[in-house]
């Protein structure tokens, strides 16, 4: 059951602390669609205790629906007690839905961004631009209350959307793994590798 599942999950957090949780971040590669880019890297990194445990790397269709399914792929064969997400769209508007993945995992997933959603621009976006809007939008909503907490003092707040685990419990994993920037390490380390591993950024570096 995915109660008893979060429960053990919240228990053993309390008992090891954040840390030593093993935390999946995932998080796209860089694409640019005027150079013809149809897909995008998607990259999950297993960190456990600041240190990285694992790589997995897929590629997911720009502004298609195939994120989730990617996303399971690179899950499957790896050992973790959350995730945690760049937000809920990767590739453009590749979503990924933070309820039903919590679900399906058995384990809390907690969608991180560094600026507030703004929904109200995003349905307008989804609306303009895609024949089933409507069920994009649904996984938007689908993500529920957005949250905010401030890591570090010194940097500004971070928002996020949790599922499986309640808010309180994702403000002490974020804060306790925003180790140099309010960006959580899972969520920064994919981001880097992520952006490093993309052909576009390294067309740029060149």
């Amino acid at each position: 059951m995915l109660e008893d599942s979060l429960v053990l999950s919240r228990s053993r957090s309390r008992r090891m602390g954040p840390l030593d949780l093993g935390i999946v971040g995932v998080d796209d590669g860089a694409f640019d669609t005027s150079r013809g880019d149809r897909r995008a890297i998607l990259l999950a990194v297993l960190l456990r205790c600041s240190r990285i445990c694992g790589v997995k790397v897929g590629t997911i269709e720009v502004d298609g629906n195939d994120a989730p399914i990617i996303l399971r792929e690179l899950l499957r064969s790896i050992r973790f007690d959350l995730v945690m997400l760049s937000g809920i769209s990767f590739g453009g508007f590749n979503l990924i839905d933070v309820s039903e993945l919590a679900h399906d995992l058995h384990k809390p997933v907690i969608a991180i961004s560094g600026e507030k959603p703004n929904n109200r621009s995003v349905r307008a976006a989804l609306r303009g631009h895609f024949d089933d809007w409507e069920n994009r939008w649904r996984i938007v909503r689908s993500a529920g209350k957005i949250y905010s907490c401030k890591p570090l003092t010194s940097e500004p707040r971070v928002y996020f959307e949790v599922k499986g685990a309640n808010s309180n419990f994702a403000k002490r994993v974020i804060a306790a793994t925003a180790l140099i920037s309010r960006l959580p390490e899972p969520v920064r380390v994919a981001r880097i590798l992520a952006r490093g591993l993309s052909p576009y950024t390294a067309s740029i570096n060149a």
